[in-house]
């Protein structure tokens, strides 16, 4: 596989586990929630991250010689 798409594949990972830690944080947390005084517009900018990563994976897969069943988006 080619060294560009494998990194742009770990990033895109990597930006995925961040969202989904934050707003299982905020979901699941009253600690995250502490923190932030405008909620709604945090859990927004994250779910906007998370769906951008979830996009570019299924773009690289698409595009790339990636192999899906190892780049699956949940």
């Amino acid at each position: 596989m080619n060294k560009y798409a494998k990194a742009s594949e770990a990033h895109f990972k990597a930006m995925k586990l961040e969202s989904e830690a934050v707003l299982d944080t905020y979901f699941n947390s009253v600690v995250g929630i502490g923190e932030h005084s405008d909620i709604p517009q945090e859990v927004n900018k994250w779910v906007e991250k998370l769906s951008t990563a979830e996009d570019a994976l299924e773009i690289l897969v698409r595009y790339t010689v990636l192999d899906s069943t190892k780049t699956k988006v949940v």
